[in-house]
């Protein structure tokens, strides 16, 4: 659930294939009514051989109407709607699922639903290097800014953040970036397994923010 709602956090103003001006200062707007497009790549690259692209895909993510939760807090909802193609075997999948943001104070945090009483810290509102915080047993920290290349634009000092966590005896490490007034426009995951070389990214394509 945990890295689900991390996923799910899309907020994005794009100009395609142009240097992109923030619209605000949040790095992560919730504004309602917004959508956003990602597209899905995933690859597989063995010692000896060419790449295989294992899937692609696109996740479109609506910020719907706000909602309130069972403990009175007021959330914005998001929609996220992810078709993925899978080419062994050649097939196609959908699905929907919903997620609940706010903000507290220097936090954004998510619930994966409205009788949810215990929320995940997301994003931290104001970014600075070092700055850490953890999601159930995993750990998040901003390590830095850089520029960002993207279908949606170039997207100047974005916040890059390393999302980290241990599963089975292996470390594995995430990185989101993040851009003022755009909200997360990358997400990227590479890790080995018996000799393959896997690489999962997520990149911001389009947005209509309102």
């Amino acid at each position: 659930m945990r890295q689900t709602l991390v996923l799910a956090a899309i907020a994005a103003v794009a100009l395609t294939g142009m240097s992109c001006s923030p619209a605000s200062n949040d790095v992560f707007p919730m504004s309602v009514g917004s959508v956003w497009k990602m597209d899905i790549l995933f690859t597989s690259v063995p010692t000896i051989g060419s790449i295989d692209t294992m899937e692609t895909g696109t996740i479109v993510t609506t910020a719907g109407e706000k909602a309130t939760l069972a403990t009175g807090k007021e959330v914005v909802s998001y929609r996220r709607d992810t078709t993925v193609h899978l080419r062994t075997p050649d097939s196609t999948y959908t699905s929907t699922s919903y997620v609940y943001y706010r903000e507290d104070g220097d936090w954004v945090l998510g619930y994966a639903s409205l009788d949810d009483t215990t929320a995940d810290t997301v994003m931290v509102t104001t970014p600075s290097v070092g700055k850490t915080w953890h999601q159930g047993t995993a750990t998040m920290e901003v390590v830095g800014q850089e520029d960002v290349t993207v279908p949606a634009g170039t997207y100047k000092g974005a916040w890059k953040v390393k999302f980290s966590f241990s599963a089975g005896g292996y470390i594995f490490d995430m990185y989101y970036w993040y851009a003022k007034g755009t909200g997360l426009v990358k997400f990227y995951h590479e890790w080995t397994y018996v000799g393959y070389s896997h690489i999962y990214t997520e990149e911001l394509t389009s947005a209509t923010i309102k």
